[in-house]
């Protein structure tokens, strides 16, 4: 699985933007990734870009235009595509079990948020205090969610293995509990999750809110 980087920088190159635009913002994601976003300046943005302050600016107007262009590629184009990846590959396998099922989405959600963390951690921020974003953020992650997974949440449900809950309340249920597992390690860089034991957890718990009891 590609990182978000490496996503963002294909997207890049598939756009119409000048290859100096391009720069300047995978420069500043990088940057955003690794110092911050507060801790980012014009200058730095330059120096890595290979470009003068006076061309970040001409095309950027301010450091905030800058994040908003890359947010706005992200929840555009970036998330659906790496959603679309995990999709073919996991919701069309055929299943043994509602746990095994579980297992496989949550292992590689927790695996791709840890090895995506600072990336993951400038969306998170910035929707925690723009509204606008936090609602397209959660509606592109959920909705693109739901169309591959229903077919397979569908087949459990039509066995009597899961309630008969809504595919957007049970997706909702899968999101919400992987991410409380993966915030703290987003807001202390320096806190590494132990992935099997937070599958393990999260797994157990959706199989006793999920799974109908006979």
């Amino acid at each position: 699985m590609e990182s978000l980087e490496q996503k963002y920088a294909q997207t890049l190159e598939a756009s119409n933007l000048s290859l100096k635009q391009r720069r300047v913002l995978l420069s500043s994601l990088k940057l955003f990734s690794e110092i911050g976003f507060e801790n980012t300046t014009s200058s730095l943005i330059a120096e890595r870009a290979g470009v003068s302050e006076g061309t970040v600016f001409s095309y950027f107007k301010t450091k905030e235009g800058i994040l908003e262009a890359i947010l706005s590629t992200f929840l555009e184009q970036v998330i659906p595509d790496v959603i679309a990846d995990f999709s073919e590959k996991k919701f069309t396998a055929n299943q043994e079990s509602f746990p095994l099922f579980l297992r496989s989405i949550v292992r590689d959600r927790l695996v791709f948020i840890q090895k995506n963390q600072m990336q993951v951690k400038i969306l998170l921020s910035r929707s925690f205090i723009d509204k606008t974003i936090s609602d397209q953020l959660g509606n592109v992650i959920i909705h693109s969610i739901i169309r591959p997974i229903s077919p397979v949440l569908n087949q459990f449900k039509e066995k009597g293995v899961i309630r008969d809950w809504s595919n957007e309340r049970i997706v909702r249920y899968i999101l919400a509990l992987s991410l409380s597992y993966a915030l703290p390690m987003m807001l202390n860089n320096n806190e590494v999750l132990d992935i099997d034991e937070a599958v393990n957890e999260i797994v157990e718990c959706l199989s006793f809110a999920l799974v109908e009891v006979k």
